[in-house]
């Protein structure tokens, strides 16, 4: 009975402040209506989208040509400078709203089951963070991402299987060759034989050079016989 009452105060409490300070868009500052949460509906419609996951040869799956085999590679949004997809993704990992991941995987996953070369994987992986900096953030990024696309596609996440084992700095820091010796050695792999000939796919929140997700497929190659795999991310960063 006090769960129930304490629910119904919030939710007086959360009208109450939306009416007194009402949520904006956090692209061009529009009240957002009640069902809108950090972009209005205009401005979701306004998100950079690639159109990536219609085509099998696209910028994304060129990438990753003769470094590893991926049945299909997409990012759903291009990520550039004074984009909105740039400050959702930086309000994600920076700023305690792991809500954005999930909504922006929903979205990604709705786009994904559109592409003619969507193959429904057995198993959705969420690039891992190293526990500390998990610790630290309250939550891994693509994990929410992941979460996303898995209410969507009805598949399942497996966030136990790829471990990161050497606490890394963040890519973001590295350019170019650096970002490949960045990742070298840094993930492992746990009980993967229990995965054997399993189709996965690899989710990561923003690719440029690829080095984090061919590392992340380097590893489970190595250590799972006859899987397939694919990899999306929700930005793609032209360099």
């Amino acid at each position: 009975m006090l769960r129930l009452q304490i629910a119904e105060s919030r939710k007086w409490l959360n009208c109450f402040l939306s009416l007194v300070y009402p949520a904006s868009c956090i692209n061009c500052g529009t009240s957002l209506y009640d069902h809108e949460k950090y972009l209005c509906l205009k401005c979701i419609h306004k998100l950079p989208a690639t159109g990536y996951e219609m085509y099998h040869d696209n910028p994304v799956a060129r990438m990753f040509w003769g470094r590893v085999p991926l049945r299909f590679a997409v990012s759903f949004f291009h990520y550039r400078k004074n984009e909105s997809l740039r400050q959702l993704i930086r309000m994600l990992k920076y700023h305690n709203e792991p809500q954005i991941g999930i909504m922006l995987g929903k979205m990604s996953g709705l786009k994904l089951l559109k592409s003619p070369y969507y193959e429904k994987p057995d198993l959705i992986i969420p690039v891992p963070l190293h526990p500390e900096r998990q610790r630290k953030r309250g939550y891994n990024q693509c994990e929410m991402i992941a979460e996303g696309l898995s209410a969507v596609l009805q598949v399942p996440i497996e966030s136990t299987l790829l471990l990161r084992a050497r606490n890394n700095s963040s890519q973001t820091t590295h350019s170019g060759y650096e970002r490949w010796e960045n990742v070298e050695d840094v993930f492992a792999t746990s009980e993967g034989e229990k995965y054997t000939g399993k189709h996965l796919l690899i989710v990561d929140d923003v690719v440029t050079t690829g080095a984090t997700i061919e590392a992340c497929c380097q590893t489970l190659l190595k250590d799972i016989p006859n899987i397939r795999l694919s990899a999306v991310s929700l930005g793609y960063s032209h360099q």
